[in-house]
């Protein structure tokens, strides 16, 4: 087929059928409920996922945003576990020298990057979760620094809301 910019696209078509061969009295009565299960899981959750996927900008975005949060959750977990540069700038202090809250709280934060990114390869809501949930921890993670009088001024805070207001 040709698009009206021109260029050509393809299409594919799949038949799936299923059947299904009940085994016993128990089974005979699941077979309405995996006729249903089937129908929804074709026609609902399978167009779904394959839209979630399709090239656009906003999937393009999730699938950046994600990238460049798996990229700063694994630089931020070496950075903890080393010299704790980002950290100290926060005046939060070393990461060995938090205490296992703190600890906890920052692993968290680090992880959450690579989670995001792997969201972003799923995509649709999917991904806009990972990447809701990466700048929530970080910006809680700035309000708590904020709150318990361990940051010297406001701005680790307001920096932290300013990049997640660009990404949103």
């Amino acid at each position: 087929k040709e698009s009206l910019s021109g260029s050509k696209k393809s299409e594919s078509s799949v038949k799936l059928t299923m059947s299904y061969d009940p085994q016993s009295p128990l089974a005979t009565l699941a077979t309405p409920v995996l006729a249903v299960d089937n129908a929804i899981a074709l026609k609902v959750l399978l167009p779904s996922v394959l839209s979630s996927q399709a090239a656009s900008p906003l999937n393009d975005f999730r699938r950046l945003m994600g990238t460049l949060y798996g990229i700063a959750g694994v630089a931020h977990l070496a950075d903890c576990l080393t010299d704790s540069k980002l950290l100290t700038a926060a005046n939060s202090g070393p990461f060995f020298a938090l205490p296992p809250l703190g600890q906890m709280y920052a692993l968290l934060w680090c992880a959450a990057g690579p989670l995001s990114f792997s969201a972003s390869l799923v995509g649709g809501l999917v991904a806009d979760f990972g990447l809701i949930l990466y700048g929530s921890i970080e910006v809680f993670g700035a309000y708590l620094l904020q709150l318990t009088g361990d940051a010297v001024s406001p701005s680790v805070l307001v920096n932290a809301l300013v990049v997640q207001g660009i990404v949103a």
